[in-house]
């Protein structure tokens, strides 16, 4: 079977998702959590199917950019769907899903390879982490985004639109701390975990890659002891969380445009 069979039925299941739960949140169709739940899961199976193929059904491991993106978008759909289940967060799946198809399709379309064969036990279990790390952290991004509109809103005392279809501010509060604590617990175990493979900055290239996410690690790191010591919440938090967000998405992807796209290696 082709790969992209598998890709574009997931994209039309994510895109159906995403659609009928924005009819909701407009208020021009009732809520039906079923519909947009069982929709997103179809898609995230096939999603996996793509993903089974494209990256692990190699002779090695595929670890090209835009699979690796499929990946990590495939992560927070599941992400987004397990915690649907103790926090009311189904209206996220309108930004997250679309971002998911366009890397899926951007993935299936140009079908690059960049296999590791030489790849390590240790090594494998550094990229994973860290696939993981990026995937929590890009989803705290989104949910800064929401939580700083919200407390623009409330203070403006506009309580229509978006703001309407967003779970309370402690809410969306608490769930943003609690994505950047499993980020950062994952990202520091991928830290640790791959620094003994690190033995020539520069001969690797990783300079560039290492320094942004140390600067990203930092980053939050200092916003998690403003959270405990000054209570720093709502746009104080969302603008640190997409400054680190930054620096990791640099770190990871600016190299793996600049080696595979403009460098060709």
């Amino acid at each position: 079977m082709s790969l992209f069979a598998l890709a574009l039925p997931a994209s039309l299941f994510y895109l159906f998702a995403a659609f009928r739960q924005w009819q909701a949140i407009t208020g021009r169709k009732a809520m039906n959590r079923t519909i947009v739940l069982t929709c997103t899961m179809i898609g995230a199976l096939l999603h996996l199917g793509y993903i089974g193929g494209s990256m692990l059904g190699r002779e090695h491991i595929n670890f090209a950019m835009f699979e690796v993106g499929s990946l990590i978008t495939w992560v927070i759909t599941l992400l987004i769907l397990f915690s649907s289940w103790r926090k009311p967060v189904d209206n996220l799946l309108v930004g997250l899903l679309p971002m998911a198809v366009v890397v899926l399709l951007c993935a299936a379309i140009s079908q690059q390879n960049s296999p590791l064969p030489h790849l390590s036990y240790g090594l494998a279990w550094h990229i994973l982490l860290s696939i993981l790390a990026y995937s929590v952290f890009t989803i705290a991004a989104v949910q800064s985004v929401l939580l700083y509109l919200q407390d623009l809103s409330l203070k403006k005392h506009q309580t229509r639109g978006l703001i309407q279809a967003l779970p309370p501010l402690q809410t969306m509060d608490l769930l943003l701390f609690e994505m950047i604590w499993l980020g950062m617990i994952l990202l520091t175990a991928a830290f640790a975990i791959g620094w003994p493979f690190v033995f020539d900055l520069k001969g690797q290239h990783l300079i560039h890659k290492v320094v942004f996410a140390s600067i990203g690690w930092l980053v939050f790191a200092i916003l998690l002891v403003g959270r405990y010591r000054f209570g720093w919440r709502g746009i104080i938090a969302s603008r640190w969380t997409l400054i680190g967000t930054g620096f990791l998405i640099l770190s990871y992807f600016g190299t793996k445009f600049v080696m595979e796209i403009l460098l060709q290696r």
